[in-house]
């Protein structure tokens, strides 16, 4: 099996021509040829966030412009702790912009003698943390600022803070995370009671009516439009011969027949695949809830991928569905439009196709929650029942991914061409 990490050494990397020279796991060299026929080599973080790919400058290789140079163990260093914020569904290149600003602040506010909301923090949290005996609950404390509060009043001073920015720290999480936002409110609140005694803050504290206030409002679900999963056969007749470019087609159809989210099938690459396994695997850092997934491929996937290797690159960190802009991904909208083309942007949506999947599982497949749930790699929310169901059901999971691929293409006829490249 090809080495997945630290696939570079120093000589390689004295030795690299211009081109991008993978370390693994996201982690890349970058060399170009400068106007003065010199090398320039610097490293970026390639990664996945909200489906689109995202580059994160780690610096060059050499001194540069008055930067220091970074050697290929630091770079690693650096990616492993952008993989690490990814883990906890943390913008790496947020957290690195939001850091600097706050250096800048704090400097700023140093010299105004200015208290920050950050600063009130470490002032309460310096005698607080003495009685909290475990350490998960101290992580979490610090975990919680530097998520939710920080990048908006962080560097706000503690005294100008007001109700209308506690309320824009919970809106985001009040209905969608309750349990973490009641924990949020309470810890904001602890330090403003803290500042209020040190004489930082004057007024009462701004979290004076803020969970009333949140309270009234109410909280909607809505669902994801999808097709019946009796349709799926006829729209996959559809989808086959439609005029969309071949790798839309092909990265529609795998999406449908993995049950993978769209960012998930738009951002793959071949370095994923063990075909001989019929397995692809997913890291943690491309998945939602952070948690590496495998997908047992049915032969229809299968013959995708034979479909995909002769028209398009299919090195292991190329992309399998390639836009028609070299080196870019799908975008979210191209899925988005096959359904508008196909006049069913109404009645469906491209996420909804998983929730037809869930369906089909329950009726006419028969299978148990839990392996429908590991198929669409959902968390399992009960704290206790998951610590001891510890297994992705992959076995069951092979035969329940061939029988829904057999169930959607059984209309689909045998004899109908598919030209994978574009007519002229």
């Amino acid at each position: 099996m090809a080495k997945t990490f630290n696939r570079l050494n120093p000589a390689r990397v004295k030795r690299a021509k211009p081109g991008l020279h993978a370390d693994g796991g996201g982690l890349y060299l970058q060399v170009t040829l400068g106007a003065d026929g010199q090398l320039n080599k610097s490293w970026f973080f390639r990664f996945a966030r909200d489906g689109r790919e995202r580059r994160m400058g780690l610096g060059p290789q050499q001194p540069s412009r008055g930067l220091p140079a970074v050697s290929l163990a630091q770079a690693r260093i650096a990616a492993e702790q952008a993989r690490r914020l990814l883990q906890l569904r943390i913008d790496p290149i947020r957290r690195r912009d939001a850091e600097q600003a706050r250096e800048k602040a704090e400097a700023e506010a140093r010299t105004r003698g200015v208290v920050t909301f950050r600063r009130a923090f470490d002032t309460y949290f310096a005698t607080k943390h003495q009685s909290l005996s475990n350490a998960k609950h101290k992580a979490q404390w610090q975990s919680t600022m530097q998520t939710y509060v920080f990048p908006i009043i962080g560097d706000k001073p503690v005294a100008d803070v007001t109700a209308s920015d506690i309320v824009a720290v919970l809106t985001p999480i009040w209905f969608e995370k309750p349990e973490t936002a009641k924990r949020v409110l309470q810890r904001v609140e602890a330090v403003f009671k803290s500042a209020i005694l040190h004489g930082h803050r004057k007024v009462a504290s701004p979290c004076v009516g803020v969970r009333e206030e949140l309270g009234t409002r109410h909280h909607k679900v809505t669902n994801h439009r999808a097709l019946p999963y009796v349709q799926f056969p006829d729209f996959l007749v559809r989808l086959r011969t439609g005029p969309s470019w071949p790798a839309t087609r092909l990265a529609f159809e795998w999406l449908i027949l993995t049950a993978t989210r769209s960012g998930e099938t738009r951002l793959a690459r071949w370095a994923e695949i063990d075909e001989q396994a019929a397995l692809w695997t997913i890291s943690a850092e491309r998945m939602k809830a952070k948690r590496p997934h495998s997908v047992p491929l049915s032969p229809r996937c299968l013959e995708i991928l034979q479909a995909l290797r002769p028209v398009y690159p299919h090195g292991p960190d190329d992309l399998m569905f390639p836009s028609m802009k070299a080196g870019a991904p799908l975008s979210d909208m191209t899925l988005t439009k096959v359904l508008r083309d196909m006049g069913l942007a109404k009645q469906a949506t491209v996420h909804g196709m998983r929730s037809a999947f869930k369906v089909w599982c329950a009726e006419v497949a028969r299978v148990r929650d839990e392996v429908s749930e590991a198929a669409l790699a959902h968390v399992i929310p009960e704290k206790v029942r998951a610590a001891y169901l510890r297994t992705d059901f992959l076995e069951e999971r092979k035969l329940l991914m061939a029988a829904w691929a057999k169930f959607c293409s059984e209309r689909v006829l045998s004899d109908r061409v598919v030209p994978l490249r574009p007519s002229a």
